[in-house]
């Protein structure tokens, strides 16, 4: 594939029609598992969008308090997005009536209030329960006001469990297809393995620097890596990276009028979140960015590690141009994309 420079101008149109077809297919052969003889047999596979959970709860406890915590937590704001876009999208079954078809939803929240069977609040969470590649969150107390409390109480945790599942499932694909030219590119150019969607497929290279991206009309997704000096882990906090980010990206990408340039935009909080990845240490960090000088701007997910080998830290970061339609799902596919990133020294991803 030819180099194709990225710019914040160009704009392509997609069939729809042929996007539809494909993705039907898809989902039609990943519903089947070859057989002896090879033989195909439809394969009962969980089924429904990201972060599309249901609730299977009694209807009276689903209009009381209980129901009202469970909305309230489910629903809350996805972090870091310019407006507030719920967490998740939350439907309402009665235990009568799960069953055939509803058994097969990704994600369940089963609520079960018994004074009998329970003396206090518990959350269990199991996996492939009626299908494949499901997560059922169990909810279980003598009350439900006692449950009601815990579900707030919770909150953090159970939206924590469900979008690790949620990115372990895209990365999951991501495993299996992604862009081989641009983590021949990472690697080549920074030092780092990683698995990106197929569709980006536009991109611009520099020394120590790649941009990747869709150049979608309609949900932009891109997607940089860089790598800068650090004496040691210490740089690996908000100031440095956001710091460096609108040093490094101010002058790789600019926008359309003259003079106009990224930045982090500084009236929102940047959030970082420290972890360990196979003994190297490494940072989340997400915000927001804008254009100086012009009317753009997102929300932006990266992650950067510590290389001592070579004493810097590496950046890949993923940001989202979509001022027509939600961002939620197009920052969730680029973080997930982000779990894949390896340095060149780590230890082999798990497949």
């Amino acid at each position: 594939m030819k180099e194709r420079k990225v710019d914040f101008m160009r704009r392509f149109h997609v069939n729809q029609g042929l996007v539809w077809g494909i993705a039907c297919a898809w989902l039609l052969l990943v519903g089947c598992t070859p057989g002896a003889k090879r033989k195909w047999t439809m394969q009962h596979q969980a089924i429904g969008l990201p972060f599309e959970v249901v609730v299977v709860q009694e209807e009276a406890s689903w209009k009381s308090s209980l129901g009202d915590a469970l909305r309230a937590e489910l629903e809350s704001p996805y972090p870091a997005l310019p407006q507030a876009e719920a967490f998740a999208k939350v439907s309402h079954c009665h235990p009568d009536e799960f069953s055939d078809f509803m058994r097969s939803v990704r994600n369940v929240v089963w609520v079960d209030v018994d004074a009998d069977r329970y003396t206090k609040p518990s959350l269990r969470v199991e996996k492939d329960v009626w299908a494949s590649g499901q997560q059922v969150f169990r909810l279980q107390a003598p009350s439900a006001d006692v449950l009601a409390q815990y579900v707030h109480e919770a909150g953090d945790s159970i939206r924590a469990l469900l979008r690790e599942e949620e990115q372990q499932r895209y990365v999951a694909y991501l495993n299996q297809y992604h862009s081989s030219l641009v983590d021949q590119l990472a690697q080549a150019q920074v030092g780092l393995s990683l698995y990106v969607p197929e569709e980006l497929a536009s991109y611009t290279k520099d020394s120590a620097f790649v941009w990747v991206s869709n150049d979608a009309a309609s949900g932009r997704m891109d997607m940089v890596l860089y790598a800068f000096p650090a004496s040691s882990e210490a740089d690996l906090n908000a100031a440095r990276l956001v710091a460096m980010r609108d040093s490094i990206l101010g002058r790789h990408i600019t926008g359309s009028f003259e003079g106009s340039y990224m930045s982090t935009e500084k009236r929102f909080p940047v959030s970082c979140e420290n972890s360990t990845e196979s003994g190297i240490p490494s940072v989340c960090f997400r915000g927001l960015w804008r254009m100086e000088h012009d009317m753009m701007g997102g929300p932006f997910v990266a992650r950067a590690f510590w290389d001592k080998v070579k004493s810097r830290i590496v950046v890949a970061e993923g940001f989202v141009y979509a001022p027509e339609t939600t961002k939620k799902m197009y920052i969730h596919r680029l973080e997930s994309a982000l779990r894949t990133a390896r340095l060149l020294d780590m230890p082999a991803r798990e497949s």
